[in-house]
């Protein structure tokens, strides 16, 4: 199998929202933002097609990517359709506002897959998710999960854990269901001095009341997906993690700015990591940069090669170790959950296997 994986910024870093602890405005505030142009989809397509992968995942990002407008996404998938002969899933994350009727039946009639970004109640979420008025949005996005749902689209929630709203989680997940929201993806906070913080004491006490609540609702023959959870129970099973948060190394997708510059991650989207462009020769071709880049993830701290639980948690993401890239800063709040957790998990992989 020759998979390739793009996670594509059709409207670069702009963003109609100013979440107070958003990654990405920083390493993007000072480029071009204009979104990416039917020029560069044709040119990024062409090279798709070049490369010859068996199977093609595109996750459109942000800034956020509705911004481009529905007909960017009518075009970008009309000459997918037209160019290239090799299965294709989209998936398209979002902060839900410009989410009307006709996006709707669009993602329902490609079989989009969307990410909703939603941190819990209005309390929980206007504390960092506000419009670039400084106004609530919450009741908006519930309404474009309301649309989703009509439609019939698949979509998960994502939801930030901080140090504040990581104690709010029982009530994040009463929330949730009584919405109905039943795949949920909690996302650790990447500090960027913004105040924002996420201590290992805390991480370590949300994951434990999160695999509680989950269990609760497994023991009930109720599933809720938590993607931490199910993916430590895939590896439980003998399976791969399909987060790459999760794999322990780094290299499995590229990121495609809305000019064509390429990087090798998400977190990673600043010139000294830049990989280059659509526009070169082979764009998809390992290159120098990008091999020492993923072999930096490979890199772990001597505690790691004699913890039990190394296996389990892999180091974490990159983004999260410290020590010389080696040693994950929440290695205390791992294995104070797994030391709780492991084995219930170990028990309701072997479970599913039988």
């Amino acid at each position: 199998m020759k998979n390739l994986t793009l996670l594509i910024k059709p409207a670069a870093g702009a963003c109609n929202m100013n979440c107070a602890y958003c990654f990405y405005r920083a390493a993007s505030e000072k480029r071009d933002n204009r979104p990416m142009t039917k020029a560069t989809v044709d040119t990024l397509i062409h090279k798709i097609r070049a490369y010859q992968p068996t199977a093609l995942h595109i996750l459109f990002q942000g800034g956020e990517p509705t911004l481009a407008g529905l007909d960017f996404f009518e075009y970008f998938v009309q000459t997918v359709q037209s160019t290239l002969q090799v299965p294709v899933d989209y998936a398209l994350q979002t902060n839900g506002l410009l989410v009307d009727e006709a996006f709707a039946a669009f993602f329902q009639k490609h079989r989009f897959l969307i990410g909703v970004s939603l941190d819990g109640d209005r309390k929980t979420n206007d504390r960092y998710r506000l419009d670039n008025d400084g106004e609530s949005v919450h009741a908006r996005v519930l309404a474009a999960c309301d649309l989703l749902k009509k439609h019939g689209v698949d979509f998960n929630i994502l939801s930030v854990i901080d140090h504040e709203n990581a104690k709010e989680l029982a009530r994040t997940w009463a929330f949730f269901k009584e919405h109905g929201f039943r795949y949920l993806q909690f996302i650790p906070y990447v500090d960027e001095g913004s105040g924002v913080s996420l201590t290992a004491e805390a991480y370590g006490a949300f994951l434990k009341q999160s695999f509680a609540l989950w269990c609760e609702e497994w023991a009930q023959n109720n599933y809720i997906s938590v993607r931490h959870i199910d993916n430590y129970i895939r590896i439980l099973m003998g399976d791969p993690p399909e987060n790459c948060a999760m794999c322990g190394v780094c290299g499995s997708y590229f990121v495609v700015e809305a000019n064509g510059d390429l990087y090798p991650c998400d977190f990673y989207c600043t010139p000294e990591y830049r990989l280059g462009s659509i526009f070169e020769e082979a764009p998809f071709a390992v290159r120098k940069q990008q091999s020492a880049f993923i072999e930096q993830s490979y890199l772990i701290h001597e505690s790691c090669g004699v913890c039990q639980y190394h296996f389990l948690c892999r180091g974490g993401c990159r983004r999260d170790r410290t020590d010389g890239g080696t040693k994950n800063k929440y290695c205390a709040a791992y294995k104070a959950f797994f030391a709780d957790a492991a084995d219930r998990m170990a028990q309701i992989a072997r479970d599913l296997q039988a």
